[in-house]
């Protein structure tokens, strides 16, 4: 028997200035969020504590990103490598962004 191939989908396109908004201000939250303030709190209190809440959000970053990547890309294509951005996009264009 031949089977047929799954279709892949493309990462889709974000188009409209909000969606546009939306996916650096995702993308730069998942990216710099757990430097800033684990440079900030290291700092301000003490560099071990810095350090230790840089892992802790990379940490979390990471599987919020899990979760995107889950409830946006197609289960055939999960296998498949995607950076942070095309994830991001993956989210937005399937459960945010939604075109009419």
């Amino acid at each position: 028997m031949d089977q047929i191939p799954p279709i892949i989908e493309l990462v889709p396109k974000i188009q409209g200035f909000w969606c546009k908004t939306l996916m650096f201000g995702c993308y730069g939250a998942l990216t710099f969020t757990p430097f800033m303030a684990g440079l900030w709190i290291g700092y301000v209190h003490n560099v071990w504590i810095g350090i230790a809440f840089f892992l802790f959000l990379t940490l979390v970053s990471g599987v919020i990103c899990s979760k995107m990547r889950v409830c946006s890309i197609p289960y055939e294509q999960r296998e498949m490598n995607y950076s942070t951005m095309a994830i991001v996009k993956w989210y937005l264009a399937k459960n945010i962004c939604l075109k009419n």
